[in-house]
């Protein structure tokens, strides 16, 4: 039984987990939004050169690979305005469910029917769990000209699915696809009623395929002030 109390018991308890890694990595020539700066690095000391130890400079948008959306990336004012430092990280660690939606078509929405017949199926999404959408458009990402795919027709979220996860109560919602939102969608209404609810958005994962219905998942942004958002380095630990 876990000691609470106890750092040891906790650390001996994570051990008995899988962890899996839902990240992408970071690379230069990654998919990317269009008008969001790409990702590179410059080196700044190298070993090679003389230096005691190697240091690259990091370029990139708030919003570059897996990351994380905080509410006033879409929120311009009101009690949901705020950036990555002031995310509460109890929000972003905890239960975490996993629907499967790879039969969408491109650009197709997930419906809260489709959440519904998942709950009969392995059980009630609660409130402050997290929900991650799988729609197995990772399988898309690569670098250079080929991860073009990853960037054309993508599905999302539809507006009454994202109502009915703000209903829930959810803490996040995830995706493997570039946006939340369905490609060519610029009303972008899974973004405003997520983020307006001040349900943070994760996009970019990846190995949702490797998840049960339920898990434990956790990613943290960096601590921006004021920050859009942030790349984040998302896991799931998952029994057995």
């Amino acid at each position: 039984m876990l000691n609470r109390e106890d750092p040891k018991s906790l650390a001996e308890l994570l051990q008995n987990f899988r962890w899996v890694d839902l990240s992408h990595t970071l690379e230069e020539n990654i998919p990317a939004w269009p008008t969001h700066a790409r990702f590179g690095r410059a080196l700044y000391e190298s070993y090679e050169l003389g230096d005691a130890a190697c240091h690259y400079g990091l370029m990139m948008s708030e919003h570059t690979g897996t990351h994380m959306d905080a509410p006033l990336h879409f929120i311009a004012q009101g009690d949901a305005h705020y950036g990555t430092d002031e995310i509460p990280l109890e929000r972003l660690a905890g239960r975490a469910a996993t629907i499967e939606a790879t039969g969408l078509s491109p650009r197709e929405t997930l419906t809260a029917d489709h959440i519904r017949e998942w709950e009969k199926k392995y059980g009630s999404i609660e409130r402050k769990d997290r929900v991650l959408v799988r729609f197995g458009w990772d399988e898309r990402w690569a670098t250079g000209p080929e991860g073009r795919r990853f960037l054309e027709d993508w599905p999302g979220l539809g507006k009454d699915a994202a109502e009915y996860l703000v209903e829930k109560g959810v803490s996040l919602v995830g995706c493997d696809t570039l946006a939340i939102d369905a490609s060519g969608d610029e009303k972008f209404p899974a973004h405003y009623t997520l983020l307006g609810s001040e349900v943070y958005i994760i996009e970019n994962l990846k190995n949702l395929d490797l998840l049960p219905p339920f898990c434990t998942f956790m990613a943290f942004p960096l601590k921006i002030r004021g920050g859009s958002g942030s790349p984040v380095r998302a896991f799931a630990l998952v029994s057995g």
